[in-house]
């Protein structure tokens, strides 16, 4: 058998198909590969001399939210110590390497490959369970990751992935699918991530709603829903119950980390305490010192997305993160809408856009748009569908006197 010798092209959507899926199993992995893959960009820009870059049509909130993120570093009283959030935004790059290099039937390549990996993240995490007897509040399965905090979200956005995909593209290996879909609602159960566990239940709701199915589904997945209540053990319904209790030791946590977080916006609206800083002036603005020592308090940021960039940088950059996750939602909404036929554009969409919705449900309690992890693979399901549209709809930078095409 005779191989052709792979293109910078190739090389460049190898290296990106890579970035964005292997997040769930090496963040170090997935990061060195999203580097070359820039370097693979910028060698092929060389070569052509004309590819245009493209973007999806988010620059604007994108620009305000590094801006004011900037200028919050300025500002600071500890600009040394801000750096963190401005590195980060490299990782921005995500959606121009997939506009340049996918089109939609490689962004359904991309799923697939997600889906598994993310699979056998999960059966590490219910290994972990069974073999080493994590799976408790005090000692929860991580998967791959450091943290169940990482590995939930991630899951988080997978199963929904999975979910979009049986429904709206319908494959010809439902019951595969199905399984996979089983295996991560488990490994999303042990990590016993309640915020996580809010958002799937909103991504499964929207999955129906958007599918219109009639009265009957919505019946039976309510007495689906009972019946899996009434066979958990008693711990897993402490869990639940748990999260209406406002002196559980978390909840406690996150109710005086907000009202510190509030007053911290009061009292810095443009350019808050500074990035990095939330930490180390927690308890300037917290008025019980002692709860430093309490079981479950880290005030390591605000545990939630909106209140965190407000306090933090400001209320000009929360404006702006919410404008960008906006102007997602919508576009992934509208690209849904408009395509009732075409069960390949319809699948992407609907992942775009359950992938914004939970996100940003489940970063109403935790400072999720933070973890580099889940951020990889949110740009990449939340932008990868603007790869249907043409490319006269999209923003682009081009530095050379024609345009080339190489996705498609």
């Amino acid at each position: 058998m005779r191989f052709s010798r792979p293109t910078p092209n190739d090389i460049g959507t190898y290296l990106t198909l890579l970035a964005v899926t292997v997040p769930v199993i090496s963040i170090a992995a997935a990061q060195i590969f999203l580097a070359l893959a820039i370097l693979a960009l910028l060698l092929q820009k060389i070569l052509d001399r004309q590819m245009p870059l493209p973007y999806p049509p988010v620059t604007l909130p994108l620009s305000l939210l590094f801006a004011t993120t900037l200028a919050a570093l300025i500002a600071s009283p500890e600009p040394s110590i801000g750096l963190p959030p401005i590195n980060k935004f490299w990782l921005f790059a995500i959606p121009a390497l997939v506009l340049t290099y996918f089109d939609a039937k490689r962004v359904l390549q991309g799923h697939r490959l997600l889906m598994v990996l993310a699979v056998a993240a999960a059966l590490l995490a219910i290994l972990q369970a069974a073999l080493l007897g994590l799976g408790s509040v005090e000692a929860r399965v991580t998967g791959f990751m450091g943290h169940w905090m990482t590995l939930s979200g991630e899951l988080l956005l997978t199963f929904t992935t999975v979910a979009a995909y049986l429904v709206f593209y319908r494959p010809r290996s439902p019951l595969l699918w199905s399984s996979a879909l089983i295996v991560l609602s488990l490994a999303l159960w042990l990590t016993l991530t309640r915020s996580v566990w809010i958002a799937a239940l909103c991504g499964l709701i929207l999955v129906l709603l958007m599918r219109g199915l009639g009265w009957k589904t919505y019946a039976l997945g309510g007495l689906a829903l009972m019946v899996v209540l009434a066979v958990l053990p008693k711990s897993s319904l402490l869990r639940i119950a748990s999260i209406f209790d406002r002196n559980d030791p978390s909840n406690y946590a996150r109710l005086a980390i907000w009202k510190a977080g509030v007053e911290m916006v009061r009292q810095h609206p443009w350019f808050g305490v500074g990035p990095q800083r939330i930490s180390k002036v927690f308890y300037d603005y917290h008025p019980f010192p002692e709860d430093r020592y309490r079981d479950g308090f880290f005030p390591v940021h605000m545990h939630n997305n909106l209140l965190q960039f407000a306090a933090e940088r400001g209320i000009p950059c929360a404006l702006a993160w919410l404008w960008l996750m906006l102007k997602l939602a919508t576009d992934n909404w509208k690209g849904f809408r408009h395509n009732p036929k075409d069960r390949e554009r319809r699948s992407l969409y609907a992942v775009g856009f359950l992938s914004v919705v939970t996100l940003f449900v489940a970063g109403l309690f935790e400072f999720n748009f933070g973890d580099s992890e889940v951020l990889m693979i949110f740009l990449f399901l939340s932008t990868a569908p603007y790869s249907c549209l043409p490319r006269n709809q999209l923003e682009s930078t081009d530095l050379g006197p024609g345009e080339t095409d190489v996705s498609r």
